[in-house]
């Protein structure tokens, strides 16, 4: 990993919001923006903006399931740097 990309992905890690989104997403391996708006008590446009970072930056993907949208996480140090943390 390059010193940009490591830089990036810690970046997008610093905000508890897409800390916790990241969290649950490896826990649950995959889960939709409705289930993150009632487990993380946040507004949908709120899970919405802070994984279209996520997805940006190319630490989660994004699939259609019907009319929901799921995301999973693509970048595997993510799981190692909650690991690390004993947050997962």
């Amino acid at each position: 990993m390059t010193i940009e990309k490591a830089t990036l992905l810690l970046k997008m890690m610093s905000n508890p919001i897409r800390l916790g989104i990241l969290r649950e997403l490896i826990l649950r391996e995959e889960i939709c923006v409705g289930n993150l708006e009632e487990i993380l008590n946040v507004s949908q446009s709120s899970a919405s903006q802070h994984l279209a970072h996520l997805r940006n930056s190319g630490i989660v993907n994004s699939r259609k399931n019907g009319k929901k949208v799921c995301y999973k996480v693509s970048e595997e140090s993510v799981k190692e740097i909650l690991k690390i943390l004993d947050i997962s």
